[in-house]
């Protein structure tokens, strides 16, 4: 099969479209996706069920084009980086001269949540640049609320209206100056925790978290949990500041637990995201381990320390 590229872009782009009806999402991205079609351009898409229904339905021959299901794709954004950065390096290696990846993450406005997709898409434009692909990530301006807004235009270069016109983000950020938006307080963490103390040994909040958390969760997700909190306090221990201070919070259907210490934490913006740099003595190793678990994570920094916040089970409500 030929391969592109099209329209003359050749290379690593990470653009948004943004749009506020199914008119305006069919003008963004029916020409993206066909222009990369007659090109011979691998196109993939990661949308809800009700969008890849939209798509199948526009497209005059949606065969070339490669639908992933948005609920294992975007499980958590380090997985969402691996599996694509799998498919690219396929891709690649097929002979590909350019890639079209166009999708929608998570946020309140399509029933998900956002934490820590605003660094997904602060990540992109650095680990993917190897790659010549072409992301196009769009987001429905009435729906998506006004933080979510605000992180796309810090981390996208270009903005693309459905008429076509791109314009430069004027807020857009690199990598190393990027911001993340803070953490929200789990409001389990408004109440006393079940357990609080100072562990000797990352075995020691392992006993204390399965004590606490047996019946509580699934066991594949207590498993999570365990694994991400031995990881987070021997990386606590390692490269933290004394004291480690272990929290944990239960509900019947889920568990929060928090790591503290009292240094800086991690520096770089890309911690968890990609495999850590300085091998496997570095911090990062483990914290890139327990963001490819099926849980959420948080880094929390704040003038006492460094928080890792780990959680399981339902979303509060």
């Amino acid at each position: 099969m030929r391969t592109g590229p099209a329209q003359g872009r050749t290379g690593h782009f990470h653009e948004a479209g943004l749009y506020s009806s199914d008119a305006e999402f069919r003008a963004l991205i029916v020409p993206f996706v066909e222009a990369g079609i007659a090109a011979g351009e691998p196109v993939i898409l990661g949308y809800d069920d009700r969008k890849m229904a939209l798509l199948h339905s526009w497209l005059p021959d949606p065969s070339p084009v490669m639908f992933l299901g948005d609920k294992g794709l975007y499980a958590t954004p380090a997985r969402a980086i691996a599996a694509y950065q799998r498919l690219l390096e396929q891709h690649v290696a097929a002979g590909a001269e350019q890639i079209r990846i166009t999708g929608e993450v998570p946020h309140p406005g399509n029933g998900g949540s956002f934490e820590g997709w605003d660094r997904y898409e602060c990540a992109v434009n650095v680990v993917w640049e190897r790659f010549p692909v072409w992301g196009f990530c769009l987001y429905d301006t009435t729906t998506a609320p006004q933080v979510v807004l605000d992180a796309v235009e810090r981390t996208h270069r270009t903005l693309v209206s459905p008429s076509g016109a791109r314009r430069a983000s004027a807020r857009y950020q690199d990598v190393g100056v990027f911001e993340a938006i803070a953490a929200e307080p789990d409001p389990l963490e408004e109440h006393p925790p079940t357990a609080e103390f100072t562990p000797g040994l990352p075995a020691d909040a392992r006993r204390a978290l399965a004590r606490i958390g047996r019946d509580r969760v699934t066991e594949d997700t207590l498993q999570d949990l365990l694994i991400a909190l031995s990881e987070t306090v021997g990386n606590a221990f390692e490269h933290g500041r004394p004291p480690v201070t272990v929290r944990i919070w239960a509900a019947p259907d889920r568990l929060v637990a928090s790591v503290h210490d009292c240094g800086p934490g991690v520096t770089d913006r890309l911690a968890g995201l990609v495999p850590a740099a300085g091998g496997i003595d570095s911090r990062g190793l483990g914290l890139w381990v327990t963001h490819q678990l099926d849980i959420d994570v948080a880094l929390i920094r704040s003038g006492d320390g460094f928080t890792v916040r780990l959680r399981g089970g339902a979303r509060p409500g």
